[in-house]
This record gives structure tokens, C-alpha cells and sequence, in this order.
């Protein structure tokens, strides 16, 4: 009886024990948890949604060379994303899991490979503090929601450094062609900026190094042989696409070279100044947007970057052989010249993210226990109630919660967040650890809760979902003066247009998606003969205000879209 009742006592320490052993699994499992609901989540308009309908387009037509919209010449993005997509949409079947998927892999083969990569020249823990930094920023979490090429280019490009580090160090040619395959994949995600990241890498850290002989490896020469080989279906797709047709004007760009386009001009005229593409965004666009993108380390990576350079002063510019500078040079030659580029917006630095992980991760790594560390981490602790704080406030001013159990489970997590703060055993788990239970219980908010309703305002999600659901032929379904791209995908079809005199000809039953306008005209007495059948709220959901999010407020802001029926 004694023995058992020790043994029932020691039970809840052995619990515990074992919890705290598969801490690091426990937090990557609960990332992944965040990055399962992001997938399900319907696709925004414009960019993610635009992307969608291509890949549904391309998988119904199988023109998988000659990447189009609605039939039309699409000179833009490379074609990774869209192969990727609509070989899942293929397999799966249309939905919204069945587009991201394939983007979302890639972005943990990124997190997979950031680690690997770190685990080459720090110790474990360190790697995985760079992984798990990498996969809570709010970079991954928008581009795990929001696909974009910016997602799969992160994945490619640190894979590619991984395996290439691995040949440099091993001299097995099996690691060579897996880094030219991830180069190459890199490129068809978002042109050459995909092997200029991984020439910043090597290339940086082989000139602090002095090693003059691994910048000419004559390896190099079959890196690239096999890379363009790889790049020939595309490129091929492009000369036949555009090149073979010089009559062709695209984007008020007339007889464009596709292969130009893509190998030069929409990556390197943009420093140039030969691309058209320019906004407004000034040379520090990025030193503001990081703020918030690399959410919630950046007050980690201002000093870990500091203290690098500072190293390299006083090394005088000449490191340690045993010294990674890899991620250094990536991101900062990276930065500088995504800084110096006539058009930008924010998730363009992505790509840098697992080298500032990786940074971060050291550099949390090696804080000892100390009166000026201990300050550190009850900032970043004090800092890290605001995400709870939002959540909350959400719950309260934002959307009603569609159970008590959200909620309740946030209200849980909190109690786990200062739990895992106080009891934590190393300085660096007690800055990485609490900060994850507060990003996981943030990401689920918004992959579960927010985003879910604040999508209930794209009217043509709605809609392209109910045609698709009652199998409403082609020709029974139109549009007429609204339109986006996710009302094509979602109704499996490229929707056509009509105006009022094409809609006044068509047939008894035939429905019309329209706008107040649109409604108005069709609907009236005098008009064409057709009858509202459903009405939505609509609201451009990637233009969105704190005006909007406002429960009390959201009513004056938001549009009327209908669904018409010809009578």
C-alpha cells in the first residue's frame, strides 16, 4: 500500500517532467495548429485570390506553360505558386485548404530547414530558437493565411543555403543539386531575386572569410548549369508566351519579352529604375514595416544585429572561420537592396526572415542569467500582455464571439503565458517560451475568430460559394458592375460580364451578381425584368479601417452587393 501511494504521489511530478521535456514539440505542435486554421480561412481579395483563380484557371485549361487570367496574357508572377496550387486543386478538389496547402509546406520545409541550417553551427537549442522564432513572427502567420509567392520563396531560399552550406562542408555533390533545385524553385516562385538572396548568403560570409577559393569552385559552374536547365520549361513557356508574339501588348507594355521581364526587369529594373512599377514607399520603408512583421522578436533582433556589428569592427572586418555570417550577410545586403528597389510594400523582406531568426535565435541563446537579462525578459513579458490585450478587447468591441469556449481558452493561456515565465529554467526559455504561448493564443484569435468574420464582408466568396454548392450552369451565372476575383474561384468559373442591354436578353431564372447600382437598374420597373433574391453586406476586407472593426460603427461603412434573378 506504501509503495503505491508513493507512486500516486510521484505521478503529477512525472507529468510535469514529461511536459517540460517536449516543451519545444508541444509549441511547434500548437504553431502548427495556428497555421491548420489559417488554412481553412476563406482567400482574400486581391492578390491572394487573384493568385487562386489563375491556379483554378490553370488546372481546368492545363495550360500550365502560359499562365493567364480569364484567358488574358498574365505577365507578373512567376509560375511556381500557380504549378503548386492547381496540382492541389487537382487532387483535392476546390477549396480553400487545397490552395494553400502546397505554399504552406513549403513554408515549413523554410522552418525545417532554418533549424537544420542553424543546427550546422550553433548548438540544439539555439536551432530550435531560431525555428521557433521564424514560425511565430507575423510574417508566417499572414503568408500561412494570405498565400503569396513571398511565402514560398522564404522556404526555397533557406533550403537552398542549407544545402548548400551541407556541400561546402561535406563536398557531396546529392547536397549541390538539392541547392540548385531550391535556387531554381526559388526563381519560378519570384524571379532572381530567389538566387541573389543565396549569393548574399555565401558570398558575404566567404569575403569575411577571405575564402577566395570557395567563391571560384568550379562547382559553381554545374550549380548553374543545373539551375538553368531547371528553369528551361518556364523560360520556354515565356519566349512562346510573349517573345514569339511581338504583336502582344500587356500591361500597356507592347511585344514585352517574357524572359527579360522576368530575369531582369521586374527584379532588377526596379533598382534600375526600368521597371514601371514605383510607388511611394522611401528608402526606410522596411525599417518600418519590420516593426510589426517580425512581431513579437524585433526588440531582440535591434541588439542581436548590433552586437554582430560590433563584432565585425573589431574583428576588422575579417571573422572566425568557425563564425556563421551566412544569415548576417543575407539580411543585411538583402535588406539594403530591397530598401533601394522604386516599388515595395511589406512582405516583399520576408525572404530575410529565417536569417533573422536564426540571428535572434543566437543571440537569445547565449543570455546568462543577470540583473540587466532579467530586465530584458520582464519587458518582453509586460510587452507580450498587449497581444492578450487585443484579443480580449476584440471579443468585446470587434465581432461576438460564436462560443464562450474561445475565449475560455484564451483566458487559459494567459494563466500558462505567466506560468511558463515564472518557472521556466533557462533565461533564454523563459523569454521564448512564454512569448510563444502568447503569439499561439494571438494566431488563434485571428485564424479561428477574426479573420473567419471579418471574411463574412466579402460578398463574392458568399456568393461564388452558393453557385458552386446549387450547380448553377455556366450560363445561368453573371456579373454586372462587381466583380472579384475570389466570386471566379469560389464559383469554380470564370464569371462573364454583361451589361444592361446583354442582361435585358437573357433568359427566365438566369442570376445576376451586382452592386447598389446595378440593383437599382436592373430591378426597377422599367428596367430588363429581374428580382432581388438575396442581399449581402460587402466590404473590401484588405482595405480594412479601425473605423470598420468597430461593431457599433461597421454598419455606416459597409456596402450592399445582390444576387438577381431574371424574371
Amino acid at each position: 500500500m506504501i509503495n503505491q501511494s508513493a507512486s500516486f504521489k510521484m505521478n503529477p511530478i512525472l507529468k510535469k517532467e514529461t511536459l517540460y521535456h517536449y516543451r519545444y514539440l508541444l509549441a511547434f505542435f500548437a504553431i502548427a495548429v495556428v497555421y491548420f486554421f489559417n488554412m481553412l480561412v476563406d482567400i482574400m481579395d486581391i492578390d491572394a485570390a487573384q493568385y487562386a483563380s489563375i491556379a483554378r484557371e490553370m488546372w481546368e485549361t492545363g495550360g500550365f506553360l502560359e499562365v493567364k487570367q480569364r484567358g488574358v496574357d498574365y505577365l507578373d508572377k512567376p509560375p511556381m505558386l500557380f504549378w503548386l496550387s492547381s496540382l492541389s486543386l487537382g487532387l483535392f478538389g476546390l477549396s480553400n485548404f487545397a490552395y494553400k496547402f502546397p505554399a504552406v509546406l513549403v513554408i515549413i520545409l523554410g522552418i525545417y530547414s532554418t533549424y537544420r541550417f542553424a543546427l550546422m553551427y550553433y548548438d540544439r537549442k539555439k536551432a530550435i530558437y531560431a525555428a521557433l522564432i521564424l514560425a511565430t513572427t507575423q510574417a508566417l502567420f499572414l503568408v500561412t493565411n494570405d498565400i503569396r509567392t513571398d511565402g514560398i520563396l522564404t522556404g526555397f531560399v533557406i533550403f537552398s543555403v542549407w544545402q548548400l552550406s551541407r556541400f561546402l562542408r561535406d563536398q557531396k555533390l546529392k547536397y549541390l543539386v538539392l541547392g540548385a533545385i531550391g535556387i531554381a524553385a526559388a526563381m519560378m516562385s519570384k524571379g532572381p531575386i530567389g538566387i541573389v538572396l543565396v549569393a548574399f548568403a555565401l558570398g558575404g560570409d566567404f569575403i569575411l572569410k577571405r575564402e577566395w577559393k570557395s567563391i571560384f569552385k568550379w562547382e559553381w559552374i554545374f550549380l548553374l548549369l543545373i539551375i538553368l536547365l531547371l528553369l528551361l520549361p518556364m523560360t520556354y513557356g515565356l519566349y512562346t508566351q510573349y517573345d514569339l508574339h511581338p504583336e502582344k501588348e500587356v500591361y500597356g507594355l507592347v511585344g514585352p519579352s517574357g524572359v527579360k521581364f522576368f530575369y531582369w526587369t521586374q527584379s532588377f529594373g526596379r533598382i534600375t529604375g526600368d521597371s514601371s512599377w514605383k510607388n511611394d514607399a522611401g528608402f526606410f520603408f522596411f525599417f518600418h514595416s519590420i516593426l510589426w512583421d517580425f512581431q513579437p522578436w524585433i526588440f531582440f533582433l535591434i541588439p542581436a544585429i548590433f552586437l554582430r556589428f560590433r563584432k565585425l569592427i573589431r574583428s576588422k572586418l575579417m571573422i572566425d572561420q568557425k563564425d556563421e555570417y551566412m544569415s548576417f550577410s543575407a539580411f543585411i545586403l538583402g535588406f539594403l537592396a530591397l530598401s533601394a528597389s522604386g516599388f515595395k510594400l511589406p512582405h516583399y523582406i520576408f525572404p530575410l526572415f529565417p536569417f533573422a531568426a536564426i540571428i535572434v535565435g543566437d543571440y537569445i541563446g547565449s543570455l546568462v542569467d543577470s540583473k540587466a537579462n532579467r530586465r530584458l525578459s520582464r519587458f518582453q513579458f509586460g510587452f507580450m500582455h498587449l497581444f492578450f490585450l487585443i484579443s480580449f478587447l476584440s471579443f468585446i468591441f470587434f465581432f461576438e464571439p460564436a462560443s464562450f469556449l474561445l475565449p475560455f481558452l484564451i483566458f487559459v493561456l494567459y494563466f500558462l503565458f505567466i506560468y511558463l515565465f515564472k518557472y521556466s529554467k533557462t533565461m533564454g526559455d523563459k523569454i521564448i517560451l512564454p512569448t510563444t504561448a502568447a503569439i499561439f493564443a494571438f494566431g488563434l484569435v485571428t485564424s479561428s475568430y477574426f479573420y473567419p468574420n471579418l471574411l463574412s464582408f466579402q460578398a463574392e466568396s458568399i456568393v461564388g460559394k452558393k453557385i458552386a454548392a446549387e450547380q448553377v450552369p455556366k450560363d445561368m451565372f453573371y456579373s454586372y458592375r462587381a466583380h472579384a476575383n475570389c466570386l471566379d474561384f469560389y464559383s469554380d468559373r470564370i464569371v462573364e460580364f454583361v451589361d444592361a442591354s446583354t442582361a435585358a436578353g437573357l433568359k427566365k431564372g438566369t442570376l445576376i451578381f451586382t452592386d447598389q447600382i446595378g440593383m437599382e437598374e436592373l430591378s426597377s420597373p422599367e428596367g430588363p425584368g429581374y428580382k432581388i433574391i438575396s442581399s449581402y453586406d460587402d466590404y473590401n476586407v484588405t482595405g480594412l479601417s479601425f473605423e470598420f472593426l468597430l461593431k457599433d460603427r461597421r454598419k455606416e461603412l459597409l456596402e450592399k452587393k445582390y444576387l438577381l434573378e431574371k424574371i
